[in-house]
């Protein structure tokens, strides 16, 4: 991988050399002088790790494609050495994948493409169907395979494996080429990772992980490594509420890098995907590749975990919801609300909160006595919480 100054990338996207248009920013910058760290090199991945058994070799720090709007910033991601790329048929209602595709398609030899699919277990699910949705995907990515296929957002693996129309589908998608590796994404990995060491479908597994929880399934965590499943940990950032903690969070260390560092400390982790969706969180995460933990990044990890303690729902516990009398779905309300007010993703956590059923929302919490927040191991004010959040969420 070639260093490259940032000067040199936004003149060759001027350019056309390498394809992909110019980006806003790159347009105001060629408007008038660069600044002067417009000149310093770009950082660069400093390790690769394999992923599980599957021969592939990943950027320790790679590229959640949750929420991009622009696909140079992809392109940018690669130039720096990020070469797993994660994304999904649902993310930006497809538009995720077309801007992986976009960006990717000079360098598709190059780099390891990870989309996902969610399935309505409940619906009848047709072996034609799943092949059309996985070549569709084929289509966005401008791609004749993928290298990992992964089921998403899974809380139970046997709705897979006893499913015969998927498990038909995804042999042959591989059988064909269309699929090099099967997986699955999962916020229930207590559960999920566990049946996988039962089975072969998991080649590469996709969870959360992070300082604030996570520490819990780092046993499952090793015993799937061990099998040889290549592993991947998501949200690690704790819900990145670092930007509303600003005022009370020491801008001389990047809270991002430390969080990053700390869950690569883990040996049992091949990769980690935080979104990329800047130049800015390229150029900040891609240092923190190689790092290892130090007191200043330690002692960061421990100040966010004290502003945040009752702050933070975590994404894994469901302790709140056999509390509930009204049956609110706690933590994907609040996991909506955190996209909104954390991860920029305000529209696309108002249409996932839309799709909801009435019956799954918050909306007689403000007459109800908070049985959530006694049951709460956390001491979160969740009803407060769930109000607030659907006042975000709705239009």
């Amino acid at each position: 991988m070639s260093r490259i100054k940032r000067r040199n990338f936004i003149t060759a996207l001027a350019s056309g050399v390498l394809g992909l248009g110019v980006p806003r920013r790159a347009k105001a910058d060629l408007g008038g002088n660069l600044p002067a760290q417009s000149e310093l090199p770009v950082p660069g991945i400093k390790k690769y790790n394999s992923l599980g058994k599957t021969g592939l070799k990943v950027s320790d720090v790679s590229c959640g494609a949750i929420s991009l709007f622009e696909s140079n910033v992809l392109r940018y991601a690669y130039e720096c050495g990020v070469n797993y790329f994660d994304t999904a048929e649902s993310y930006l209602r497809m538009k995720g994948e077309a801007h992986v595709g976009q960006a990717l398609k000079e360098v598709r030899d190059k780099v390891i493409i990870t989309t996902k699919h969610g399935y309505d277990f409940r619906q009848k699910i047709e072996k034609a169907a799943v092949t059309k949705r996985m070549e569709e995907s084929l289509k966005r990515l401008r791609s004749d395979y993928v290298d990992i296929a992964m089921v998403h957002g899974l809380s139970d693996l046997s709705l897979v494996l006893n499913n015969q129309e998927i498990m038909s589908a995804y042999d042959q998608l591989k059988k064909d080429g269309k699929v090099r590796f099967t997986g699955f994404s999962t916020h229930n990995a207590n559960v999920t990772l566990k049946q996988a060491l039962d089975s072969d479908f998991a080649q590469v597994v996709l969870f959360m992980y992070n300082h604030m929880e996570g520490k819990e399934i780092e046993p499952l965590v090793k015993a799937v490594r061990v099998k040889g499943i290549g592993t991947v940990a998501m949200k690690i950032f704790a819900g990145g509420m670092q930007g509303n903690l600003k005022g009370q969070v020491s801008p001389e260390v990047s809270y991002p890098q430390a969080a990053i560092r700390w869950v690569m400390s883990n040996p049992d982790i091949d990769t980690c995907i935080p979104t990329m969706s800047s130049y800015s969180h390229v150029e900040e995460y891609v240092a923190a590749s190689g790092r290892p933990l130090d007191r200043a990044a330690l002692g960061m990890i421990a100040r966010y975990q004290q502003l945040a303690h009752n702050l933070y729902c975590r994404v894994s516990c469901s302790e709140c919801l056999s509390a509930c009398p009204h049956d609110v779905a706690v933590n994907d309300v609040l996991r909506y609300a955190m996209y909104f007010e954390h991860y920029g993703l305000e529209k696309e956590a108002m249409m996932s909160y839309a799709e909801m059923g009435a019956a799954r929302k918050p909306l007689g919490c403000a007459n109800c006595a908070g049985y959530c927040e006694n049951a709460c191991p956390y001491g979160l004010k969740v009803r407060a919480q769930l109000i607030h959040a659907h006042d975000i969420l709705s239009v």
